[in-house]
């Protein structure tokens, strides 16, 4: 082989390798635009506080690691491409570099997978309680008072409203819309004709149209019996906290009454104010006020 043709077959070699791994992420980009989507629309939500700057401080991350990614790959590429050029014109392929190579190669395709696995469920969770926050804001003109990512004891409440009717305790879960659900069809097995993003609750279950779920509601009910505890023990007066919970962008039919408010995050300043779970004097509401917010100012206890 010529000197050129060592060259080229050095640098397409290594470049073979980044190809490989951004198509792993090009493929599991296009395989999750293609079964599910949000629900709600990002675009679509008011902006929260210093929405503009976050943006444009992980624009800049990005950036960062860009460069300083692309700044190393400048300065190893030669050395690499002289070396794989040096095996191949002596005749002595280099195996076992190729090969452990090869070897981390799969283990970052893996490591690739698996974080943008969670990178899409941390997109989708963010998503939906940016969703409902937006919607609370409507509750504070309503007299509310509204606390977001209560640190509990190594879990988080995502709201908290505290109002004279009561204390409310929401968990809100996001789940994406899968496009093969775009029909959904009813108990007797034939199509409504309504878009598939309905969920029914019936018996103590969540019925979506491609699966079912209980913990939800678990969860809900055992986080607002850990506030009921936590709020009756710091303001020395029973509370009882009611638990919520939101699944946003889903339009949420239940057929049999359940234990707890299941809505849509739409449905929340109608609903909230509906509720008389207890009825608290304005010194209780101020005493309950002061434990929460001294509580989102305590340091974060949450494992990640």
């Amino acid at each position: 082989m010529t000197d050129f043709s060592n060259s080229m077959l050095s640098l397409a070699m290594i470049l073979s390798s980044i190809f490989a791994i951004v198509g792993v992420m090009y493929g599991l980009l296009k395989y999750r635009d293609a079964t599910v989507k949000l629900p709600v629309d990002r675009e679509q939500l008011a902006r929260i506080p210093a929405y503009g700057l976050q943006q444009q401080i992980q624009d800049l991350q990005m950036d960062l690691i860009g460069s300083m990614l692309m700044g190393a790959m400048i300065v190893s590429l030669p050395f690499a491409v002289s070396s794989l050029k040096a095996h191949i014109t002596v005749g002595q392929f280099p195996w076992i570099s190729v090969t452990t190579g090869l070897m981390g190669l799969a283990y970052c395709g893996f490591k690739t997978w698996k974080n943008f696995s969670k990178l899409t469920k941390l997109r989708l969770g963010h998503t939906a309680e940016i969703a409902t926050a937006n919607e609370l804001i409507g509750l504070q003109a309503l007299g509310y008072q509204v606390f977001h990512d209560v640190q509990a004891d190594g879990f988080n409440i995502d709201h908290l409203v505290v109002g004279k009717n009561g204390v409310f305790a929401i968990e809100t879960k996001g789940r994406h819309k899968r496009n093969k659900d775009l029909l959904q069809t009813n108990g007797n097995g034939s199509s409504s004709g309504k878009k598939g993003y309905q969920v029914f609750y019936k018996d103590g279950r969540l019925n979506f149209p491609s699966w079912t779920e209980t913990k939800p509601i678990e969860q809900a009910e055992r986080q607002s019996k850990w506030v009921s505890q936590w709020l009756t023990k710091a303001t020395g007066s029973p509370v009882a906290a009611t638990p919520v919970l939101v699944f946003p962008g889903w339009y949420v039919t239940c057929q049999t009454k359940p234990s707890l408010p299941i809505v849509n995050h739409k449905q929340l300043v109608s609903t909230i104010p509906t509720l008389r779970t207890q009825a608290l004097s304005q010194q209780q509401v101020d005493s309950i006020i002061y434990q929460v917010a001294q509580r989102c100012l305590s340091k974060s206890e949450i494992r990640y």
